[in-house]
C-alpha cells in the first residue's frame, strides 16, 4: 500500500512520484497543484490525466496556439472578440472562426493539457491537494495522457542527472534485471537509440551502475527512474543469466489517501522526544547527526574533493565508491527510516545534491581535468562546471522551445546568459523566447539578438531573428535578414 497525504509539498512528495503512484492506483479525482500565485487543477481518470485548469494566460488555447506558430496575432485577436460579445468559451470561438477544424480542436486541447503539467515539474517549491470527489466524467476518456511518457518528458526538461542518479543510489551496486511489467511499461516510454541502450542494458548481468553509464541522454536516464519507480525492475545480490523470468511485482497499489488532520489529544499518547530508533543506536546516529550539521555548515568552502572524503590523487574507482557510501549515508530513502528532526533532513538533502554535482564533475575525466584546472589557477568565473551547467539549461530550454513552450523556456535560457553572457546561442535564444513568447517583448528581444549578432556577425540564425523582430517594431534591416 502506498500513503499519500490529502495535501502535502511537492519538495516531500515530488511530483514525478505523485503522478506516478496515482496511476498505479487507479486514483480517480483532482490534483489541485499550487506555487505562490499560480493555481493549476487537474482530473484524473484511473489515473490519467485528463483535464487541466489554470490562472495564468500564458497558458490559454490562444497563446499556446500562437507559441507554436499555428495562429496569428489577429487571428488571436478575433477569437478573443468573440469569447467578449458572445460569452462563448475561447475553443468554441475558433470553431465558429473557421480557425481550428474539430479534430485540430482536439489534439491542441490535449496537448494543453500535456503543457500545463509538464510546466509543474520545473517548479522548485509548491503545494498540492488530493480531492477524490471531484472525479471526471466518462467524456473525458479521449484526453488521457499517459502518465509514464508524460513523466519521462518533464523529468527529461527539468530534473538534473545528479537528482535521478540520487533516487537510484541506493540500489547502484545490485545487479538489475526486468521484473514483472517491465516489457508493459518499456512499451509506454518514448524509445530513441539512448533508450534501447539502457533497456538493453538491464538483463540481470550487470549493476544499475553499469547501467547508467549506458544512459546517454536524459530522456534514457528518466527512463530508467520510472522503471524503478513503478517496481519495473527487480535487483539482485549477484547476476543471473540474461532472459531471468519476471520476478513478482504488482502492476496495481492501493493508495490510501490520509488526513493530515490531527487526532483528539485523548485518544493519541504524547509522542517521546528520540523515538525508539534512536535509542537503539543513540551514538551512531549523534555522530551522523553532527557530520550532517557540520558538513552543511561549511557546503561553500568545501570543495569536490572534500565533499567526496578524497584526495587529488584519488583514482576513478575511488570516486565512485565514495559516493556510493555516501548515497547510502545521505539518500532521503536511507534517512528517513531513522526519524531525523525535519530541519536536520532538509540539510542532509542538501549535502546529498552538493554530493551529487561532485561526483558528476569528478567522474568524468574531462570534467575533472577542467575542475583541478581552475583549483590550481583559482579561476571561479568561468569553470568547467559552470559552463556545463549554462550548456545543461540551454539545451533544456531548446527542448521546451520546440514545444512552443517560449516562457518555460526562458526560465533556462535567462540563467544560462548570466553565467556564460559571450555565447552567441544562448543570447539569440533568449531573444527569439522573449519575441515569441506571450505578451511578446519584441523590445526586450531586440537588446538581446543585436548582442547575438555582434558576438557572432556570421550566425545566421541570429541574424534571421534579428530581422524578423525589426520588421515587427518597424524597422527593416535587410543586413540583419540576410541568410
Amino acid at each position: 500500500m502506498v500513503s499519500i497525504p490529502e495535501q502535502g509539498r511537492l519538495d516531500e512528495v515530488p511530483l514525478p512520484r505523485l503522478l506516478l503512484d496515482l496511476h498505479r492506483a487507479g486514483y480517480g479525482g483532482a490534483l489541485t497543484l499550487s506555487r505562490n500565485r499560480t493555481g493549476k487543477r487537474f482530473l484524473l481518470q484511473e489515473g490519467w490525466p485528463v483535464f487541466a485548469e489554470s490562472n495564468l494566460a500564458s497558458e490559454s488555447l490562444g497563446v499556446q496556439l500562437m507559441d507554436a506558430g499555428r495562429l496569428h496575432r489577429s487571428d488571436f485577436n478575433r477569437a478573443t472578440a468573440l469569447m467578449e460579445s458572445s460569452g462563448c468559451q475561447e475553443g468554441a470561438a475558433l470553431l465558429e472562426l473557421g480557425l481550428l477544424t474539430p479534430k485540430e480542436l482536439f489534439v491542441a486541447l490535449k496537448d494543453q493539457l500535456r503543457i500545463r503539467l509538464l510546466e509543474c515539474f520545473g517548479w522548485p517549491h509548491g503545494e498540492f491537494i488530493l480531492d477524490p470527489s471531484g472525479a471526471p466524467g466518462t467524456d473525458a476518456q479521449p484526453f488521457r495522457l499517459d502518465p509514464l511518457a508524460l513523466v519521462q518528458s518533464g523529468l527529461g526538461t527539468h530534473w538534473s542527472g545528479e537528482r535521478m542518479l540520487g533516487d537510484l543510489a541506493l540500489h547502484m551496486e545490485r545487479f538489475a534485471g526486468p521484473a514483472k511489467g517491465f516489457a508493459g511499461a518499456t512499451a509506454r516510454l518514448s524509445c530513441d537509440e539512448a533508450v534501447q541502450d539502457v533497456l538493453a542494458a538491464l538483463d540481470g548481468s550487470r549493476t544499475l551502475w553499469k547501467a547508467t553509464q549506458t544512459a546517454r541522454s536524459p530522456l534514457a536516464l528518466a527512463a530508467l527512474w520510472i522503471l524503478d519507480a513503478v517496481g519495473a525492475i527487480a535487483y539482485a545480490d549477484a547476476p543471473h543469466p540474461s532472459g531471468v523470468a519476471d520476478a513478482e511485482t504488482p502492476a496495481r497499489v492501493e493508495v490510501q489517501i490520509r488526513s493530515e488532520q490531527p487526532a483528539p489529544a485523548a485518544a493519541v499518547p504524547a509522542p517521546e522526544r528520540r523515538p525508539a530508533v534512536r535509542e537503539a543506536n543513540a551514538p551512531e546516529l549523534d555522530a551522523l547527526c553532527a557530520e550532517i550539521a557540520d558538513k552543511h555548515e561549511r557546503l561553500d568552502e568545501l570543495d569536490h574533493y572534500d565533499l567526496l572524503g578524497m584526495t587529488r590523487d584519488a583514482a576513478g574507482a575511488e570516486i565512485r565508491k565514495a559516493y556510493l557510501q555516501a548515497a547510502k549515508t545521505y539518500h532521503p530513502d536511507a534517512l528517513a527510516r531513522l526519524n531525523l528532526e525535519s530541519e536536520l533532513r532538509k540539510q542532509a538533502n542538501r549535502v546529498f545534491a552538493a554530493i551529487g554535482k561532485a561526483h558528476t564533475v569528478l567522474g568524468n575525466v574531462y570534467g575533472r581535468r577542467e575542475y583541478d584546472a581552475t583549483l590550481d589557477t583559482n579561476s571561479t568565473d568561468l569553470d568547467a562546471e559552470r559552463l556545463g551547467q549554462a550548456e545543461t539549461l540551454y539545451r533544456k530550454a531548446e527542448i521546451l522551445m520546440q514545444q512552443g513552450n517560449f516562457r518555460g523556456a526562458l526560465e533556462f535560457l535567462t540563467p544560462a546568459v548570466e553565467i556564460w553572457p559571450d555565447e552567441c546561442s544562448y543570447q539569440s535564444a533568449c531573444g527569439w523566447a522573449l519575441y515569441k513568447k506571450m505578451p511578446s517583448e519584441p523590445q526586450a528581444a531586440r537588446a538581446y539578438l543585436e548582442r547575438a549578432q555582434r558576438l557572432d556577425p556570421e550566425d545566421a540564425t541570429a541574424r534571421f531573428r534579428l530581422g524578423v523582430v525589426l520588421r515587427d517594431l518597424g524597422e527593416p534591416d535587410t543586413d540583419s535578414t540576410r541568410a
